[in-house]
C-alpha cells in the first residue's frame, strides 16, 4: 500500500513535465480603449509564441481613422482614405516579448474597408503590473503597406543561382514530434522588423482597459 503514493507522484510529476511548457510560452493579451481627436479606437488582442517557434492569435480594432495613405514604403500611394470608422481583423503570425514589452504583427484579413485588407499590422504593447501603485500599460499602433520586392539576392559567382526564392521547412531532426515550421526570405514588416526600445508608447488612462505580457 506504501507504494501507491509513490507511483502517483510520479505520475503526477511527469505529467507536470509535459503540462509547464506551454504553460510558461510566451504571450501577450489585453483589451483596451484609446481616444485621440478622431474619437475613441477598441483594441483587443491575444498572441503567443508556440513551442515550435510559430507565433498565432487575433488583434481586433475598431475606431474612426482618419489617415492618409502615407508613402512610407516608398510604393508611390499618396491618397487619402476618407475618415469613417474602420473594423479591422488582423490574423498574428510574429510575435518579439522582451521583458514587460511585445510587439505583435500580422496581416490585415478582413476589413469593412478593402484597401486595408493585406496590410501589415503591428501592435507594440508594455505591461505596466498590476495594483494601484502599477505604472499604466502602453501601446502604440502602426499599418504599413506591403512591401513589393524590387531586388533578388543571388550569388555573384553564379549565372544561375538555384537558391534564389527557395522556401524551406525547419524541424529539431532528434524530435520526431516536433511539427515542421515553414521558411521563406522576408518580404515585409514584421514584428523584429525595429528594435522594441525603438517605439514611442502612449500611456493609457486609467480604467481604460488592461495589458498582460508574459515573458
Amino acid at each position: 500500500m506504501k507504494r501507491v503514493p509513490r507511483v502517483f507522484l510520479s505520475a503526477f510529476f511527469l505529467a507536470m513535465l509535459f503540462i509547464v511548457p506551454g504553460a510558461l510560452a510566451q504571450s501577450a493579451s489585453g483589451a483596451f480603449h484609446a481616444n485621440n481627436d478622431e474619437g475613441t479606437r477598441n483594441v483587443e488582442f491575444n498572441a503567443m509564441i508556440h513551442p515550435n517557434g510559430s507565433a498565432s492569435g487575433q488583434i481586433m480594432f475598431t475606431g474612426p481613422l482618419a489617415i492618409p495613405d502615407q508613402d512610407v514604403d516608398g510604393d508611390g500611394g499618396g491618397d487619402v482614405v476618407p475618415e469613417t470608422t474602420v473594423s479591422l481583423r488582423v490574423d498574428v503570425d510574429c510575435v518579439n516579448v522582451v521583458g514587460n514589452r511585445a510587439a505583435i504583427a500580422g496581416l490585415v484579413r478582413d476589413s469593412n474597408v478593402g484597401v486595408y485588407v493585406g496590410r501589415h499590422v503591428i501592435l507594440t504593447v508594455e505591461d505596466g503590473g498590476e495594483g494601484k501603485n502599477a505604472d499604466p500599460d502602453r501601446y502604440t499602433w502602426g499599418q504599413y503597406n506591403p512591401a513589393a520586392a524590387s531586388w533578388i539576392a543571388s550569388d555573384a559567382e553564379l549565372e544561375v543561382d538555384p537558391g534564389v526564392g527557395l522556401v524551406w521547412f525547419a524541424s529539431d531532426f532528434e524530435r520526431e514530434d516536433d511539427e515542421p515550421v515553414l521558411y521563406s526570405p522576408p518580404t515585409g514588416i514584421d514584428c523584429r522588423s525595429f528594435p522594441l526600445g525603438s517605439y514611442s508608447l502612449e500611456a493609457l488612462p486609467e480604467g481604460s482597459g488592461n495589458v498582460q505580457v508574459k515573458p
